[in-house]
């Protein structure tokens, strides 16, 4: 090889290796910002999915208080009738189902915790909302407006 020929050819891939190296470089020093965990499309479905699951095993848990199928609470309720009125007329009070579905919900999200499924933070979290005295679909379905 020519010796100004072995010389350009360093030359240039010297350049190149500095070229890369300092892009590189500059893509360090500035990382294109990265969308926070809770507002990524995988984040926010997950966080739905959670709900659904939550929600899910509440739906099971009251209807097993009522002694009824859930998808036949879940029609009672999309047809306008109340959880209250349908635990009063199973002669349940508010306490007793309450204390009833929180037996009844423990022992499904404790199962959603050992699957994964659910964080233990977020099944004390609904048994304490349900133990405040809020309990779902207690007043019946409330439509967003």
């Amino acid at each position: 090889m020519h010796p100004l020929a072995s010389f350009a050819v360093k030359a240039v891939s010297g350049g190149v290796a500095a070229a890369v190296l300092s892009a590189g470089a500059v893509t360090a020093a500035n990382p294109s910002p990265n969308p926070s965990p809770s507002s990524s499309p995988a984040a926010t479905a997950a966080q739905h999915s959670d709900r659904r699951v939550i929600m899910r095993a509440v739906i099971e848990a009251e209807a097993d208080v009522l002694k009824m199928k859930p998808e036949a609470l879940v029609e009672a309720l999309k047809h306008g009738a109340k959880v209250s009125e349908l635990a009063r007329a199973r002669g349940l009070s508010k306490a007793d189902f309450t204390s009833r579905l929180l037996v009844n919900l423990t022992l499904r999200l404790d199962q959603l915790v050992d699957r994964k499924v659910i964080t233990k933070a977020e099944a004390r979290k609904v048994l304490a909302h349900i133990a405040d005295g809020h309990i779902p679909f207690w007043n019946g379905i409330h439509r967003r407006r």
